[in-house]
């Protein structure tokens, strides 16, 4: 059962790293409700509008996922309280990347603010992320089986290998 498990979770980690395809975009899913709800939409616009980003829907695949909550307004023209969490949307893993709160009359001043957020926080956390969630699959990998493991692609130049044992793996991460 457990050389099973192990198998499985290898040929996950195998394939979700073997089955990204290169885009010049990162692809982010934004939600917000009600309130949020003008506040999402005004983000969803200047994210396609940008050259990095492309905003898509919670059923498509994304990189980055965006949660935006805003307080509700108690009458028309007063401030809007937002708040953003975005999270790293990785193969196995949700990881944090950033959150961000800012008060505004206006939903397109919020959203311009939560871009620059949002940027900031994808252009300073989002290589490690992914790369720190690689190989910590690798590692459960190793941990769940008695034989080898396929490096992720974005991990073979670190480990210098295609395959690696447990103690392979702990003497190249020692190093």
């Amino acid at each position: 059962m457990r050389k099973a498990t192990a198998l499985l979770l290898c040929i996950f980690v195998a394939v979700a790293a073997s089955s990204k395809t290169k885009s010049d975009k990162v692809t982010i899913s934004v939600s917000g409700l009600d309130a949020a709800a003008p506040v999402a939409q005004a983000l969803i616009e200047k994210l396609n509008a940008s050259k990095p980003f492309e905003a898509v829907t919670a059923k498509d695949h994304s990189k980055v996922v965006v949660l935006i909550s805003c307080m509700s307004p108690k009458q028309a023209g007063s401030v809007l309280a937002c708040m953003y969490v975005a999270h790293y949307n990785g193969a196995t893993f949700r990881t944090f990347l950033g959150a961000g709160l800012f008060f505004s009359t206006s939903a397109d001043d919020v959203a311009s603010n939560f871009l620059g957020s949002i940027a900031q926080d994808v252009a300073e956390r989002y290589n490690d992320t992914d790369k720190d969630n690689l190989r910590q699959a690798l590692e459960s990998c190793l941990l769940l089986t008695d034989t080898k493991c396929n490096v992720p692609d974005p991990l073979q130049n670190e480990f210098n290998a295609k395959q690696l044992t447990l103690g392979q793996f702990l003497l190249k991460k020692n190093q």
